[in-house]
């Protein structure tokens, strides 16, 4: 659980949802859906990402929302992810 009493679904759970990624230097990189470069990265600390060539700053639902999705079809995905990890999290 966060500091605010929940858990959070993090940029890395996008998987096949989200845009083309890699595990590059132990940090998740993935493609800008903004310059279409490879060189958006995810900060593990506050879960935000940021994109090195074009300097656009994305968090979950605004990297969902430049990928098409809705507000609240976002929403509904994050919220089944933080459902699917909180199972996870009980079972170990």
């Amino acid at each position: 659980m966060g500091k605010l009493g929940y858990s959070r679904v993090d940029l890395v759970s996008l998987g096949a949802d989200g845009p083309p990624s890699k595990m590059s230097e132990g940090y998740f990189r993935f493609l800008c859906p903004n310059c279409g470069e490879m060189r958006a990265t995810v900060n593990p600390r506050n879960n935000l990402a940021h994109c090195f060539d074009c300097q656009k700053n994305f968090n979950n639902i605004d990297l969902l929302l430049t990928l098409d999705y809705d507000f609240l079809t976002a929403v509904d995905l994050l919220e089944r992810w933080l459902n699917e990890y909180q199972t996870r999290q009980a079972k170990k």
